[in-house]
C-alpha cells in the first residue's frame, strides 16, 4: 500500500529520499566533528568529585556532580552529574544525567553548530555509540529540530534511530530553505 502511495506521489517520495539524505549528512558530518575534537584534551570540571576505588567487571568509576562542564574542542556539555567507566586502557564509557544535560558541538561553516538536550546522555566510547533519553531535543540549522524520548546514534555505521515511548513518537522538523536569489 505504501509503495503505491509512494509510485504515485513524487512529491512525497522526493521528500523522504530528502529526509534520510539530511539524516545521513547529520551523522556523517557529525562523526567527523567527533574525530577533529578528540586530538585534543578532554577537560571534565564539577563542584564535587569522587573516585569510586570499587573494580567491578574490570571497570573503576569517577563520579562528577554538581555544575558539570566538559568541554574537548568544539564539543561543550554542562550536566548535573557525569560519570566515567574506566578500564585499562582509559574512558570506556561516559553517562550523563541533568535537568537537561546540554551539549553543543561546531561541525563546520557551512553545517554550523548542533545543540543537544536531554535529561540522559550515555556515550560508549569503545562502540562509538550515543544514547540520549528523557525529552531529547537536537537542533541543527541544516537538519532542523528531532525529537522523542529515546534516540541513539551509531558513530561507525551512521545511523540514528528513535524509539516510541510513553506514547511520544519520534518527530523531525525540517525548516524550508530560503531560495537563492
Amino acid at each position: 500500500m505504501l509503495k503505491l502511495f509512494l509510485s504515485r506521489n513524487r512529491k512525497t517520495k522526493s521528500m523522504i529520499h530528502g529526509l534520510l539524505f539530511l539524516l545521513l549528512f547529520f551523522v556523517s558530518n557529525y562523526t567527523i566533528a567527533l574525530e577533529s575534537d578528540k586530538a585534543v584534551d578532554f577537560v571534565l570540571e564539577g563542584d564535587n568529585f569522587k573516585n569510586l576505588p570499587v573494580v567491578k567487571s574490570g571497570l573503576t568509576q569517577v563520579k562528577f556532580w554538581d555544575n558539570v562542564y566538559i568541554e574537548q574542542g568544539t564539543l561543550k556539555i554542562n550536566a548535573d552529574q557525569a560519570i566515567l567507566f574506566k578500564d585499562k586502557d582509559g574512558i570506556s564509557e561516559v553517562v550523563l544525567t541533568g535537568s537537561p544535560v546540554t551539549m553543543e558541538q561546531f561541525i563546520d561553516v557551512e553545517f554550523g553548530k548542533i545543540d543537544v538536550k536531554a535529561e540522559k546522555i550515555q556515550y560508549k566510547i569503545n562502540d562509538d555509540m550515543i544514547f540520549m533519553t528523557g525529552n531529547v531535543f537536537i537542533n541543527s540549522k541544516v537538519q532542523g529540530e528531532m525529537s522523542g524520548e529515546k534516540i541513539s546514534m551509531n558513530l561507525k555505521t551512521n545511523e540514528i534511530k528513535g524509539v516510541k515511548s510513553e506514547n511520544k513518537r519520534v518527530r523531525l522538523v525540517i525548516k524550508p530553505q530560503p531560495k537563492d536569489k
